[in-house]
């Protein structure tokens, strides 16, 4: 299926969306912007506050990338996000085995740690419920701001998760 609403022409971008590409990561290879940017780039200041969002987790967060990659991955493997899950499988090399990569994308049995598995829970339950037991939440051994933050992010990740598949944006090469 073609991507609904077209990106711009990169040769037409203006100062302002080439202003807005030149902030986010990232990047496919020669150094362009990844296709979800170049689609939002179409409204720059949507771009820059989704951009600014979405660059938080791996700049400032408490979570580990191994954390994060785990909770991403099981996001899109739950609302079925195929460009999340093309994307974050590359950044979760950096953390995660490829046995973890595809168990916690495809939810298959893995022995996971106790750790691990109170995550991906929490990602799962949040995604298909928009809340969480008690039990859920209290599995999961962070302090509140870290859990603040796998909130956020499994929100986020649901957003571009959602947007990416509506408008059926190429999953970059």
């Amino acid at each position: 299926m073609p991507p609904r609403i077209p990106p711009p022409d990169p040769d037409a971008f203006d100062a302002e969306q080439l202003t807005q590409l030149a902030k986010t990561r990232p990047l496919r290879a020669g150094g362009r912007p990844i296709n979800l940017w170049v689609t939002l780039a179409r409204r720059p200041e949507l771009l820059r506050r989704v951009n600014a969002l979405g660059g938080y987790f791996p700049t400032r967060s408490s979570l580990g990338l191994r954390e994060r990659e785990l909770v991403i991955l099981r996001v899109a493997g739950t609302i079925d996000a195929a460009y999340v899950e093309a994307q974050h499988r590359v950044i979760a090399a950096e953390a995660l085995t490829p046995t973890e990569v595809d168990a916690a994308h495809g939810g298959g049995e893995h022995p996971w740690s106790a750790a691990d598995a109170a995550l991906l829970a929490f990602a799962t339950e949040l995604a298909t419920t928009r809340t969480l037991t008690d039990a859920t939440w209290d599995a999961v051994t962070l302090d509140d701001d870290a859990k603040l933050e796998l909130v956020v992010l499994v929100g986020f990740y649901g957003l571009i998760g959602g947007l990416t598949s509506a408008l059926a944006i190429d999953v970059d090469a």
